[in-house]
């Protein structure tokens, strides 16, 4: 699934720009054409995404700064706006672009790393990246020691992409050009687990359609510091971008742009699907307290107080493991006995008297049960009540 920018005189193709000669700065360009040229990848919401013919987010707010700041450092009265102009770039061709002068800069959620320093400078860093794992239980709840024979999708060139073919070089990459191509690909079960950062994943799963059953696991595979990336050596653009992002940081404005764009919303959402199925797992599979009253049928002439101080056996049909109750006690003509067993049917006996009868233990059973058994003439009748 891939979405397109639209964005008239906002958006433009990467043809549609020319290149730009010369070692100045590229303030210098910027000033004189009144117009800044800022490569993206826009489909990373939260932090970048399209709404309403514009690009918005906290990323979107780096760039929109910057341009204000330079529109203030030569605009006269008189004079044009610098204007924004956001460049929509694949990471495939997006930092070359801005090596070659192409474009200007770039705000991409960055992860700086050193392949990509040996290509372009980074400003100061401005978030930090958590590579974070998404699974689809329905098909494969797996784990991150899971990971070495998997079959993992990354976007292309992406962080994720060179950290999971430098730390599981068995694993099988699958590249896809958006996190939602990834998510849908996830459901679809064409691969295992998907690779990314957090508050990406995490909105991806809560937005997606039919990704309501699919999870993000808590812990980091790795972090990176993400940074704005200009050509190499144009130390006055870094020095520009840096005043920004240092403003927004001690303005606190990333992280509250992060929550109104729903990012910790969808985190919280969806970090609380994988609480809840652990928790109902752990609630079905844990042992239930099972009450065992017995009593004779009056007709039946039977001493049953023989009974007295026996264990019930309680034997699981499907794995033959086997459970004993606590002794059995009585209280007037009642004798109690209680044991704790997991979900299962069971065979329940015993010893000493020739009768068994069948009592099964559901998952959506109470935590705590009473089992009521009857001897008569014809057997034994048990009634879970």
């Amino acid at each position: 699934m891939k979405r397109r920018l639209a964005i008239a005189g906002v958006l433009m193709s990467a043809g549609a720009l020319c290149s730009c000669g010369g070692e100045s700065s590229a303030i210098d360009k910027i000033l004189t054409d009144r117009i800044a040229y800022i490569g993206t990848v826009p489909f990373e919401p939260p932090l970048l995404y399209q709404k309403e013919g514009e690009l918005v987010g906290p990323d979107a707010e780096i760039g929109k700064r910057l341009v204000a700041k330079l529109d203030a450092m030569r605009r006269t009265e008189e004079g044009t706006p610098v204007r924004l102009m956001w460049v929509n770039r694949t990471y495939r061709t997006l930092l070359q672009a801005v090596a070659e002068h192409e474009l200007d800069l770039a705000i991409a959620v960055l992860a700086i790393t050193d392949s990509r320093k040996q290509m372009v400078d980074f400003s100061d860093p401005y978030y930090t990246m958590e590579l974070v794992l998404a699974v689809n239980p329905i098909h494969r709840d797996l784990k991150v020691s899971d990971l070495a024979s998997a079959k993992i999708g990354v976007r292309a060139a992406a962080a994720a992409e060179e950290f999971v073919r430098s730390s599981y070089p068995n694993a099988v990459v699958v590249q896809f050009e958006t996190l939602d191509d990834s998510i849908l690909a996830l459901r679809r079960a064409e691969v295992d687990a998907v690779i990314d950062d957090r508050y990406l994943v995490a909105y991806s799963l809560a937005t997606t359609p039919g990704a309501s059953h699919m999870e993000l696991l808590p812990d980091a595979l790795a972090k990176y510091e993400c940074g704005v990336a200009v050509r190499k050596g144009d130390s006055r653009l870094v020095k520009l971008v840096n005043e920004v992002i240092a403003e927004m940081k001690a303005e606190n404005v990333y992280a509250r742009l992060l929550e109104e764009h729903g990012g910790l919303q969808a985190l919280e959402e969806v970090m609380a699907r994988r609480q809840a199925r652990l928790e109902e797992e752990a609630r079905r599979e844990r042992e239930r307290q099972v009450s065992i009253s017995v009593t004779r049928d009056p007709s039946f002439d039977f001493d049953i107080y023989k009974m007295a101080n026996l264990q019930w056996i309680l034997r699981n049909d499907a794995t033959g493991a086997t459970y004993q109750s606590s002794r059995i006690n009585f209280e007037g003509r009642v004798g109690k006995a209680v044991a704790s067993v997991p979900p299962a049917t069971y065979t329940l006996s015993l010893p000493r008297f020739n009768f068994s009868a069948p009592l099964t233990i559901s998952p959506e059973d109470a935590d705590r049960i009473n089992v009521n058994i009857t001897i008569g003439a014809g057997g034994v009748v048990i009634r879970k009540g």
